[in-house]
């Protein structure tokens, strides 16, 4: 009896060596996980990002597709009028000018998803908004002009229509710019 007491107060010389070793595996895991984590969560971004990269190009080709009707016939109006030397409020007599001819609202937005586009696309995305902005602010001062034909003169006209014809030059390359996201995504 006495020899199994003495083995009972003795500690075993293997278990200090054990819980170093589960102290080891532990942290081993946890840094584990966390780099597990870690890639997970740049595979994440990494496909959110491509995904608005891809929402962002389409919801503009959308856009500008549904604006191309407008400015090509403003383009047109423009070349025949450069080609005819005709009055610019002759060509415009007929436009109902009083509204928006365009979605502009559709390219609020274009400051903020210009880092999410193509580098390519992101200039000529750019000028075509700013473009259609010019044009609106020459509408809107169209619109005055007509309520008031003796402040205004016919160049404004002229320039309305020539800034629309600019922004329909655009619209190829920029499509073609903003399809290329989409082939990425």
């Amino acid at each position: 009896m006495a020899a199994s007491k003495a083995k009972k107060g003795k500690a075993k010389k293997n278990t200090t060596s054990r819980k170093s070793r589960l102290w080891v595996r532990d942290l081993l895991n946890l840094l584990g996980g966390l780099a597990v984590g870690a890639v997970g969560f740049w595979l994440v971004q990494a496909y959110l990002e491509g995904r608005t990269t891809g929402d962002a190009s389409q919801r503009y080709r959308t856009a500008i597709q549904g604006d191309l009707p407008i400015l090509k016939q403003a383009s047109e109006e423009y070349e025949g009028l450069v080609e005819s030397k005709q009055e610019a409020l002759e060509v415009l007599r007929g436009v109902d000018l009083t509204g928006t001819l365009y979605g502009l609202d559709a390219y609020r937005m274009v400051h903020e998803d210009l880092p999410a586009l193509d580098v390519e696309a992101q200039p000529l995305l750019l000028a075509f908004y700013l473009n259609l902005r010019d044009a609106e602010l020459l509408r809107k001062l169209i619109v005055e002009q007509r309520e008031h034909p003796e402040e205004m003169s016919q160049i404004l006209s002229r320039q309305f229509l020539r800034t629309l014809h600019e922004g329909n030059q655009l619209v190829p390359r920029l499509l073609w710019a903003l399809g290329k996201n989409d082939e990425e995504a």
